[in-house]
């Protein structure tokens, strides 16, 4: 089992938790139906489930909005190592990495943000030489 969800799995199983049907999902996500299926399954899969509830509440549990797991292992599964079972170490309950696109927005509001402070510069440096001539 992998231990990462690729950003459309994590996509269609953010839309699951509103009780959306796959048509929906696929309409929000501009997708097929059938892409959207053929996700939530293999998403399943990683997940180690096999119903719509059980991979939203093992996805809500175990799993970060990134895609990554939480947990070392999946509840029941023994470790490799010498079949010696336990969790391994965990993040605390509060940590979510944060997503992507938030750090991108970030520095996107940063960049209009010192785009807008060199403007005012400019206005007022051009007012300033127009009022010497």
């Amino acid at each position: 089992m992998t231990d990462r969800l690729t950003v459309r799995e994590v996509s269609c199983l953010r839309l699951l938790e509103g009780g959306r049907k796959n048509k929906e999902i696929a309409s929000r996500l501009g997708i097929a139906e059938r892409t959207v299926s053929n996700t939530l399954q293999s998403a399943y899969r990683k997940l180690g489930v096999t119903r719509r509830q059980d991979a939203l509440a093992e996805f809500r549990r175990n799993w970060s909005e990134t895609g990554h797991r939480l947990s070392m292992s999946p509840a029941g599964e023994t470790s490799s190592s010498g079949g010696v079972s336990g969790p391994g170490p965990q993040p605390p309950s509060f940590y979510r990495p944060t997503p992507p696109g938030l750090v991108n927005t970030s520095v996107i509001v940063a960049v209009f943000a010192v785009i807008g402070v060199l403007a005012v510069l400019a206005l007022v440096t051009s007012r300033a030489f127009h009022g010497l001539g």
